[in-house]
């Protein structure tokens, strides 16, 4: 019912495709609608513990700031893609917001941001020594945004036409009954929370990681534990969508499709998971604007997240590295 997918020979045809595949992503149009958020990171070291507490004493030696949440999606489409791309988001009326906005103008990704004067920005604060994340702290709300600003939203994006529609939900209230019909704009591919999927009925790409997909099923029709292909299967009939990712981090990602296959990751060191959803939900989406082959998608995909893991925080990889993973891949000795 799965079958794993021939790696070989799909590798070696990306690979004298690879120009034209990545001159054809830099046609695209492509809207990202979602949660933003800043990602701030702390860097420093620790030599003692506090005597007011057993907790370590964190000594910063730098700090920096990084696209977040449904920013960090569209910065992957645009860092991979090299196309137009536009954010459409909602953020704290703060100086968090201010950031996040100037971040985006330096990476000349579009985007139609509202202010929304009741809550802050979203601002997760990562606190690194020795390279180990010793605590995160959250700034944020989460209640629906308001009638009024969901408007704004539709009728801003209904002025132009996509190629694609991403909605990357990360349940911090931007995604309404309101703001969730943008799927009618155009073919929408969605990274879902789970507590969120009856607004994505109807999406033509689902793309949850494999602790989503057991609660969405829950959700959607509860009862027993099933095996991946009878789970996939009844999310696909109860939300009517054309095709289901579900990523599995180390041991890859199976696609429910016209064919149902799977791919392995690629990834040999692992040292950072953060935002490997929205690298894999880009390559998708740059992929299913062009029409390429589900199979040539999702090794596209398995090879983005790879080089993502890679990197401390959230990364957003670019054509050269995908480049060069796939020639390492093709010389190396697995094949």
């Amino acid at each position: 019912m799965i079958e794993e997918l021939e790696l070989k020979s799909n590798l070696t045809e990306i690979k004298k495709k690879f120009e034209k595949i990545f001159e054809n992503f830099s046609k695209l149009k492509i809207a990202v609608l979602g949660d933003v958020m800043l990602d701030s990171y702390l860097i420093g070291d620790t030599k003692r513990i506090s005597p007011e507490a057993p907790v370590p004493v964190i000594e910063i030696s730098k700090s920096y700031n990084k696209l977040g949440g449904a920013a960090n999606t569209a910065l992957n489409i645009k860092r991979l893609g090299n196309c137009k791309v536009k954010l459409f988001s909602i953020a704290g009326k703060d100086n968090e917001g201010k950031i996040l906005k100037q971040l985006l103008e330096n990476e000349k990704i579009e985007h139609f941001i509202l202010e929304d004067e009741s809550r802050p920005t979203t601002l997760k604060t990562r606190i690194i020594a020795r390279g180990q994340q010793i605590l995160r702290i959250d700034n944020e709300k989460t209640y629906p945004i308001s009638d009024k600003l969901s408007d704004q939203i539709l009728k801003e994006i209904k002025k132009e036409k996509f190629d694609i529609i991403v909605f990357s939900d990360y349940a911090k209230g931007f995604f309404t009954e309101k703001t969730s019909l943008a799927k009618e704009e155009g073919k929408t591919i969605c990274d879902p929370k789970p507590q969120n999927v009856e607004l994505f009925k109807g999406v033509y790409i689902l793309l949850p990681n494999i602790s989503e997909a057991y609660e969405i099923k829950k959700i959607i029709e509860g009862g027993k534990e099933e095996t991946l292909f009878q789970l996939a299967m009844k999310i696909k009939e109860k939300l009517k969508i054309e095709k289901l990712v579900i990523t599995q981090g180390e041991e890859g990602m199976t696609v429910f499709s016209g064919r149902n296959f799977h791919v392995k990751a690629f990834a040999k060191d692992v040292f950072d998971v953060t935002g490997a959803g929205d690298t894999v939900t880009a390559m998708f989406s740059l992929c299913e604007g062009i029409g390429l082959e589900d199979e040539k998608s999702a090794i596209l995909s398995s090879i983005a997240a790879s080089c993502k893991v890679s990197h401390l925080g959230t990364y957003a990889p670019e054509k050269h590295e995908i480049y060069k993973f796939l020639n390492n891949l093709l010389n190396s000795e697995n094949f």
